[in-house]
């Protein structure tokens, strides 16, 4: 944000900035036919069933307002695929439908964060946790998971404090598509409970798994708010549907929080969500599985690659005495769209690259790439 000189806009936007992804937006803009390595969504179109359940509402009239954490029918399918598939107690009432998960995130803040707590991110992040943070007057306290990614209970252990309230996890992890094995987030969880943090664990990538099981910490720490959604899996990042599911007293309060910061998320998207989950997600993790090896296999000696256990990005070091910002207008002198580092994390020597344009945009723009590193 670059109007904080601007005596009327608050203090609490002092150091928020989200010009880094807004930046990549306007990049492809400007750039003729780009290649985009930036943003994180499949290539794929939302599936015909999903569609045509979102017209059948239309045609209902299904447009008015919802009860603001979403009709009954979408909560118990999520509660019944969250029991089934991620070992987590759940029914229609510890389930809130959100608007997308990054108002869920807000929400999750608004309801647990008071100003001078501190909230334990990984570093590097999904850069919405420590600005949103920050938002409200938390402290965000970065955790270093360099060189590996992986995110461990002997990590987080000395980033602890009195103040420390809340942990973020988010596996498998945007930028740097780590996934974080079982036995670790058994550790986690038995630190999480010794220090009663409360864990935020954003499972929206649960499918894009490729050499190590994804695991739902929520299954064995009763303290964790469970965020996942549809923009993922089911190719439905601009419908924005999301939800949260975790300990009744906490979902309640989301809930008052919805009724007047959203009132209730679409109608005609809660109808599509229902659809999604009877609808299998068409082997997106095979798909995606093979795009990242492609990747991988693209990059040659260019790149050593640490995470991309899943998720579909890379996050890569850039060779020595160039910074982010540098090669991400080099790149995209060249027609190539991707996101520097800073965005995601404290350092400046790294770049995300995500893989999940199509064969053809994936193989030209890291071909590109790898002549600049050359």
């Amino acid at each position: 944000m670059k109007n904080h000189h601007n005596q009327h806009i608050a203090k609490r936007l002092k150091n928020f900035d989200s010009s880094a992804i807004s930046s990549a937006f306007s990049a492809g803009e400007k750039i003729k036919n780009p290649i985009d390595l930036s943003i994180g969504f499949p290539e794929d179109p939302t599936a015909e069933s999903i569609k045509n359940a979102a017209v059948k509402a239309i045609n209902q009239n299904f447009t008015r307002y919802t009860s603001s954490n979403g009709i009954i029918e979408l909560r118990s399918a999520i509660a019944k695929k969250l029991k089934s598939e991620n070992g987590l107690r759940a029914n229609e009432s510890t389930v809130s439908v959100v608007p997308g998960l990054t108002t869920g995130v807000l929400m999750c803040y608004l309801a647990l964060l008071d100003p001078g707590d501190e909230i334990l991110l990984p570093d590097p992040y999904f850069p919405p946790y420590k600005d949103l943070a920050a938002l409200v007057g938390a402290k965000p306290v970065l955790i270093n998971t360099f060189p590996d990614f992986q995110l461990t209970a002997e990590k987080i252990k000395p980033y602890i404090t009195p103040r420390s309230k809340v942990l973020i996890i988010n596996s498998p992890n945007n930028p740097t598509g780590a996934v974080y094995p079982r036995q670790e987030l058994e550790k986690i969880a038995m630190l999480a409970k010794q220090h009663s943090l409360i864990i935020i664990s954003d499972e929206i990538y649960e499918y894009f798994a490729y050499d190590t099981k994804h695991f739902s910490i929520g299954s064995i720490y009763p303290k964790t708010l469970t965020l996942n959604g549809f923009s993922k899996a089911y190719a439905m990042t601009g419908w924005r549907i999301g939800y949260i599911a975790g300990p009744l007293g906490i979902i309640k309060t989301i809930n008052e929080l919805l009724q007047y910061a959203v009132f209730s998320t679409n109608s005609i998207s809660q109808k599509a969500a229902l659809a999604a989950l009877q609808t299998k997600t068409n082997g997106i993790t095979k798909k995606y599985h093979e795009k990242r090896d492609l990747t991988l296999h693209l990059y040659g000696k260019n790149f050593k690659v640490e995470g991309a256990q899943g998720a579909f990005y890379t996050f890569v070091k850039l060779p020595k005495g160039i910074t982010d910002l540098k090669f991400v207008e080099l790149a995209a002198k060249k027609g190539v769209i991707i996101l520097p580092g800073r965005a995601f994390s404290s350092r400046t020597n790294y770049v995300r690259i995500a893989y999940c344009n199509n064969y053809h945009q994936l193989i030209r723009g890291i071909e590109i790439i790898n002549k600049l590193v050359d």
